[in-house]
């Protein structure tokens, strides 16, 4: 009978292992791709405030002038605009993870191969 639990309580410590390894992957890359979607909304404000020559009230004007057009643009002009800023965001964050990756999966590597050597 105790041979028997034996290969159980291994395989029950192998799953909790890689169920473990699982939760940490998924929540390491989620806190990873927030942070590039973060980067990425802060390089465009960025792009607006160098527009702006960094001073607070040309700023405010640009986003009254952008605003101003894009309410009185017809349907279609703002369907285009729309499609603009999505692939410039897309562009920005597909930079940003072409960046970034090779040092994130280097880091997941090392923290999961850390998490298997302890137990």
């Amino acid at each position: 009978m105790h041979k028997i639990r034996e290969p159980m309580r291994i395989r029950f410590t192998r799953v909790r292992r890689l169920a473990a390894d699982g939760c940490h992957l998924v929540l390491s890359a989620t806190l990873w791709i927030s942070g590039i979607l973060l980067a990425a909304l802060g390089a465009m404000l960025a792009f607006m405030i160098l527009m702006a020559d960094g001073r607070p009230s040309r700023f405010f004007a640009q986003l009254q002038n952008l605003s101003t057009h894009y309410l009185s643009a017809d349907p279609a002009a703002r369907a285009s605009f729309h499609g603009q800023l999505l692939a410039v965001f897309l562009g920005i964050v597909g930079l940003l993870v072409i960046a970034r990756l090779p040092s994130f999966a280097l880091r997941l590597r090392r923290e999961l191969r850390r998490g298997g050597d302890r137990g």
